[in-house]
């Protein structure tokens, strides 16, 4: 089947391992050009590169903290220079505070507001220009099950889907479209300090198939 997106070039944040590495392995399975970016392991990241690039695409790499303005704008340049265009933007870099309302601090609150919300926002806002002037362009934000558990994780996700319903109003006449993705419970390698404390995971049980999902499905 063809996908239509062989020669298309994607942006991925986070493409390390997990969600990000099995959808640059995706995608380049399909023909695309990646662009992927870490604010942590470069070694990791070139790991997926040469992974993705066994399918014979064009893969760049970067060094970007999402949150920030100015990387995510240097990050998108880049691409720009690199490929003439980004086609694709999958926002999949991402980080959760565990805990209920009190058990939260101030920090863990805002770096989950950050990442999950701020990042995508700068991220679209940078890159639609190029989008609306070549009248074509994808966006992928990640929901999932944490929109509907704890307090951070819950409040980002739910105005991450406002904010991507707001853009897919606003740009679809740009052949611009917008969509949240919802995976259920994925087993993940997990960063240190996002560990699940035992007892606190999702138990199989309670999953209508009686098992969690993994990355490598994708694939």
């Amino acid at each position: 089947m063809d996908t239509g997106l062989a020669g298309k070039v994607v942006l991925i944040t986070g493409g390390t391992r997990n969600h990000g590495r099995a959808s640059a392995l995706a995608f380049a399975k399909e023909g695309a050009h990646l662009l992927i970016c870490t604010r942590r392991s470069m070694d990791l990241l070139e790991e997926t590169a040469a992974l993705a690039a066994k399918s014979d695409v064009r893969v760049v790499t970067d060094r970007c903290d999402v949150t920030n303005e100015s990387q995510v704008n240097a990050l998108v340049r880049k691409g720009i220079t690199e490929f003439g265009r980004i086609d694709i933007v999958v926002n999949n870099a991402g980080w959760r505070a565990r805990g209920a309302l009190l058990d939260i601090t101030s920090e863990s609150w805002n770096a989950t507001l950050a990442t999950n919300l701020h990042a995508p926002f700068l991220l679209c806002k940078s890159v639609m220009p190029s989008m609306v002037a070549n009248r074509w362009g994808r966006i992928i934000n990640y929901s999932g099950i944490a929109s509907f558990r704890g307090a951070s994780g819950a409040t980002a996700k739910m105005a991450c889907e406002g904010f991507t319903r707001g853009i897919a109003n606003a740009y679809g006449k740009y052949n611009i479209t917008a969509n949240l993705i919802g995976p259920g419970s994925i087993a993940v390698e997990r960063t240190p300090g996002q560990e699940i404390p035992a007892g606190q995971g999702t138990a199989t049980e309670n999953i209508p198939i009686g098992c969690r999902s993994h990355t490598e499905a994708t694939n």
